[in-house]
């Protein structure tokens, strides 16, 4: 990393510097800010700026140890021989046309770093310098300090403007960090780094080399992501130590406090004497007042004081902070729903006596909010003795925290302690779950709801809902549903057990195109989950969200649908919560993929499946991956097929275009015999984008009638055109480019030369939002028209070098044939070989693979 960083977001504060600069009546500017702020590199830069020019610059430091001896921080800009001996105002006129002199006719210009430490002298010699106007003065100072009075009579006289140098906005940050990593951060990484920051340069860049040093930064498919802890570098520690040691005993216990329980309420802070130290830290800028509602907080002034105050505290001295914290809370009698599970980890953590059953609330609680602590609790309740409730809590949230192999090794275990049928039913059926979505491990799922369906006597609903999970999984969306329907009407009340089964009935539902009826259903769920706490059912939330996106692209209302999944994604970010970035990215790059915008599904998708690495697998990570296939393969890349469906457009990445009309069709005959018509429909309409025969789109709403619409007109010039038109109302734009690309090569057969350059040209301004598409249709804009599907196959397939054999091969067909359709290719367009192919057919899609081939 170079060790300058580029000066990002201070084109404002240059540009008030270069007025100042070149403003005749200004001879000073005074830059301020906190600490690490940018002070010094704004200065630097304008320094170079005017050296640049011709100006004659000096940098002077003040320094604690130079402030008490005369012009000590000028020291090394002076002779050896200057007379030390005579009057100040001698002295001072030595020294001062020393300087002048020395630049030798040009503009001299001095800036003063640290100016509050420059000794009487220095700063005297600093104001006479710009009151004279012999030079223009750069002086910086951090906020909140007191400078000597010349220093501060440059400002309050005028002679010297005054600029404060702010943090970086949230943007500006980000776009820092992209600079100086060449490369985009992964938004979690960036909302951490924010959040630790607030956009200082100096915090930012020692968490970034920390990153780098420790190995914690690293880039994973051109995104940087940070895994593990934030970790300071040693010299950034310093630099807040040097701030925060700054203080007696009883500033610092207030620190400690704030550090380990902030924000605080102002008041129980008074009652306990501390009036006086917070008006002191705060005048010192290290803790900050704001009010909430009707409440005054009191936090630190910034994130990261927090951090390394925690680490140098004792265990002991951490031990006697929280019994304080907990005595001060009891002040204010824990009347809001956040300070109750406050109260009892301060309480736990102080050694105080607490009940089981308080410690299990307070776990759930914390469950979405902080899965280290939610676990903590949990734990903490089962060593108490909570039971049964404790240690199926605590199974829930290892499931909840990305754990599901502790999870399953503690549901295994909890299966025996079970006193009624009710108890058996959940734990099986939270454990058949958390094997299937967990662990991958569908199989035994099923027998472990086979085994607790003969155990138990009736039916019992939770094992049904879980039955119709991996009935979902597996596609059987409408043998879920008939499963579900039962559970739902004996089940009326908002309890965990009708939210488990809504959650599987949206996605069901959306996959059977009953848009109207899911999104209901999601309603119905997300209210429910309002109410109740995670640990009841885990992910819950994440999936809803997710299967109202699904379905509202599929009724074409796409812009809604990225409105929410933003929504979603921002506050999954802010609550740094594995399982909702997973499925808010998935959201968006289902969204992504509904618009056309290749580029950015395959961002997306990637980004939802490299959050369920490090945290919960969701239940739909094998559609969120056969996705990412698909539109890998939409950008003409290959890679690895995980069902027909993805496999089809594998084949067409691979040029293979009757094989992917095969597998299509076999993918979308399978979707229909399990009910999943929204699904089929579009998997029919991906065979007419292949330029295969579709068949019967099934009749789902929303997309799926433009789809059939698609299909009607596939060979009216202006009936495309329309339907070109329909897509790019509800913001599908790659289909809508396909679409227009078929009416230009229709309109072309028909020798309407100027209608064929009009749809080409509006399929090639809907392509400009669709980065990296490279489908079959938008290959019509540019290849021959006598050409058949199977001759401009086998052509391009020849064209990226592959032998007849070859071909053959891909194709299943034989070399005979291969050969005979060249000849014929070669006839129609008129050419003498293969060489002449590529410049005719045009290659494959970028990135595509000829493969081997004798």
């Amino acid at each position: 990393m170079a060790n300058d960083w580029p000066l990002v977001g201070r084109e404002q504060e240059l540009a008030f510097a270069r007025r100042a600069l070149a403003d005749p009546e200004v001879c000073g500017l005074l830059l301020t800010g906190r600490a690490g702020a940018g002070k010094t590199r704004l200065a630097k830069v304008l320094l170079a700026e005017l050296a640049g020019g011709g100006a004659r610059t000096h940098w002077v430091r003040a320094m604690s140890s130079a402030s008490t001896i005369p012009f000590g921080a000028f020291a090394h800009l002076l002779p050896g021989s200057a007379d030390g001996s005579g009057d100040r105002a001698h002295r001072l006129n030595q020294v001062a046309g020393h300087l002048t002199r020395g630049a030798e006719g040009r503009r001299l210009v001095l800036c003063v770093d640290d100016a509050h430490l420059l000794d009487d002298l220095s700063a005297t010699l600093v104001h006479q310098l710009a009151a004279t106007a012999s030079a223009f003065v750069i002086v910086i100072a951090p906020h909140g300090v007191s400078v000597p009075d010349p220093v501060f009579a440059m400002w309050k006289d005028r002679v010297a403007e005054r600029l404060d140098v702010g943090e970086l906005t949230r943007p500006q940050t980000t776009e820092l960090i992209t600079a100086v990593l060449d490369g985009r951060l992964d938004d979690g990484a960036e909302h951490r780094l924010w959040g630790l920051t607030l956009g200082n340069p100096l915090f930012l860049r020692e968490l970034v080399q920390g990153g780098l040093d420790s190995g914690s930064l690293s880039a994973e498919d051109g995104v940087w992501r940070w895994s593990g802890a934030l970790a300071a570098t040693p010299r950034l520690v310093e630099l807040i130590e040097t701030r925060t040691d700054r203080v007696d005993a009883d500033e610092r216990r207030l620190l400690e406090l704030l550090a380990f329980g902030e924000p605080l309420g102002c008041e129980p802070l008074v009652r306990l004497g501390a009036a006086r130290v917070l008006a002191t830290t705060e005048q010192a800028g290290l803790v900050v007042s704001e009010r909430t509602g009707r409440r005054l907080n009191v936090r630190l002034a910034h994130p990261l004081y927090a951090e390394v105050i925690r680490r140098r505290t004792s265990p002991l001295r951490q031990r006697d902070t929280y019994r304080i914290l907990a005595q001060t809370l009891d002040l204010t009698g824990a009347r809001r729903a956040e300070d109750k599970p406050r109260l009892v980890r301060w309480r736990l953590a102080a050694g105080l006596p607490t009940d089981p059953q308080l410690v299990r609330a307070a776990a759930e609680t914390l469950l979405r909010k902080d899965f280290p602590q939610a676990e903590q609790l949990a734990a903490e309740a089962v060593r108490m003795g909570g039971g049964f409730g404790a240690k199926f809590l605590l199974a829930q949230v290892r499931i909840a925290g990305g754990r599901p192999a502790d999870a399953d090794s503690l549901l295994s275990e909890l299966a025996g302690e079970t006193v009624s049928d009710a108890q058996h039913a959940r734990v099986a059926a939270t454990r058949a779950r958390n094997l299937a979505f967990g662990l991958n491990r569908f199989d035994e799922a099923a027998e472990v709801l086979d085994t607790a369906e003969t155990a138990v006597s009736g039916t019992q609903d939770d094992l049904v809902a879980a039955r119709a999970a991996l009935l979902a999984a597996s596609g059987a969306s409408r043998a879920a549903l008939e499963l579900l329907g039962p559970v739902l009407d004996r089940n009326r009340r908002g309890d965990a057990l009708r939210l488990s089964a809504l959650v599987v009935a949206a996605g069901a539902l959306s996959s059977t195109g009953r848009t109207e009826a899911c999104l209901g259903v999601v309603d119905e769920g997300l209210e429910i989950a309002s109410r109740i706490s995670d640990a009841f059912a885990p992910g819950a939330q994440v999936r809803l969200e997710h299967a109202r996106i699904v379905a509202l692209c599929r009724a074409g209302r796409l812009e809604e649908a990225e409105d929410l999944a933003g929504d979603d994604y921002r506050d999954a970010v802010r609550d740094r919560w594995g399982p909702a970035v997973a499925g808010a990215a998935a959201s968006l790059g289902t969204v992504a993929l509904a618009y056309g915008n290749v580029r950015g599904a395959i961002r997306w998708l990637r980004e939802a499946l490299a959050a369920d690495a490090h945290d919960q697998p969701h239940e739909f990570r094998p559609a969120v991956a056969a996705a990412l296939v698909r539109a890998t393969a939409m950008s003409g890349r290959i890679a690895e097929p995980r069902g027909d469906w993805d496999g089809a457009w594998v084949a067409v990445a691979r040029g293979e275009l009757s094989r992917a009309a095969s597998l299509g069709a076999s993918a979308a005959s399978a979707a229909e015999a399990d009910g999943r018509f929204a699904v089929a429909a579009e998997i029919r309409h991906d065979l007419l984008r292949f330029g295969a025969d579709p068949g019967e789109i099934p009749s789902a709403g929303g997309m799926a009638a433009l789809y059939s619409a698609h299909a009607a007109a596939r060979s009216d010039a202006s009936a495309l055109d329309a339907v070109a038109a329909s897509f790019a109302d509800v913001g599908a734009r790659l289909l809508a480019a396909e679409a227009s690309a078929q009416a230009a090569r229709a309109y072309r057969a028909e020798g309407k030369n100027g209608s064929a350059a009009t749809s080409a040209q509006r399929a090639r301004a809907w392509l400009a939002s669709c980065e990296d598409a490279a489908t079959p249709a938008l290959s019509l804009l540019d290849t021959p028209l006598d050409l058949t599907v199977r001759e401009l196959e086998i052509a391009r397939l020849v064209a990226t070098g592959l032998t007849s054999r070859a071909v053959a091969d891909r194709l299943v067909v034989s070399v005979r044939t291969v050969d005979n359709v060249l000849h014929g290719v070669y006839a129609k367009l008129g050419i003498s070989g293969r060489r002449e192919l590529a410049s005719v057919v045009g290659p494959l899609a970028s990135g595509s693979s000829p493969g081997d081939g004798p």
